[in-house]
């Protein structure tokens, strides 16, 4: 099976945009020295090459996508993140910022990640993620009706490894020796997602419990954290 194509489109829109990329892309400094893991094709890097300043490394596990992401990265290493040491291919001390956009809930080990990103780090540096949240509604939902259907893309993608709810993904980042600076629910109405189409049958007072719960819309989290003095 050939994998997946993660592409977006190639304007990111900082000012107005609340997706995942644009709520990222505000937490780094412009001309600041990042890291990238799982760059795809290298839409969030061009981002931050050419309109933010910032001098990019990256890690892609596909060559393919690799290539396309080549000329915003200065370095890129083609590599399995769960396979390789960090510390082995990039400076210590050497990042304002490590971006992991849509990329922990592909690990086995992302817990091992987050450890090696320290010392990569300059003192002040940022860890800045994004992850789907297996507590949104649409899901909830969907599993009410019987269905748990992997996609391509999206919270049930079928090479996600790992599922976060808000409080997972806390206890994730206190264990991994992190203090967080921000976190923000990336807000996505149902009648958006993928799962609207399969609920149309629930009672609807079942569906407007669900939905009256807090983060009920979260289909991400996006959050900031620095190792723990």
């Amino acid at each position: 099976m050939s994998p997946h194509i993660y592409d977006r489109p190639e304007e990111i829109d900082i000012t107005n945009s609340g997706d995942s990329l644009a709520l990222i892309a505000r937490l780094i400094m412009k001309g600041s020295e990042v890291l990238e893991l799982g760059v795809a094709t290298g839409y969030f890097s061009r981002y931050l090459s050419q309109v933010a300043g910032c001098q990019v490394d990256g890690v892609e596990i596909d060559a393919a996508m690799a290539r396309e992401a080549e000329p915003w990265c200065r370095n890129l290493l083609v590599a399995d993140l769960d396979e390789i040491r960090l510390a082995d291919h990039f400076s210590p001390g050497a990042y304002d910022a490590v971006v992991c956009a849509d990329v922990l809930e592909h690990l086995a080990q992302p817990e091992d990640v987050l450890e090696q990103l320290k010392g990569l780090l300059k003192p002040g540096g940022v860890v800045v993620m994004s992850v789907p949240n297996i507590a949104y509604a649409g899901l909830v939902l969907s599993l009410m009706a019987g269905e748990f259907e992997y996609r391509s893309e999206g919270i049930l993608d079928r090479t996600h490894r790992r599922f976060y709810t808000r409080q997972s993904l806390l206890e994730m980042i206190d264990g991994a020796g992190y203090e967080v600076m921000s976190l923000e629910p990336v807000h996505l109405p149902l009648q958006q997602s993928e799962f609207f189409e399969k609920l149309d049958h629930l009672p609807l007072p079942l569906a407007r419990y669900v939905l009256s719960r807090e983060d009920a819309d979260a289909y991400q989290y996006v959050l900031a954290a620095r190792p723990r003095p």
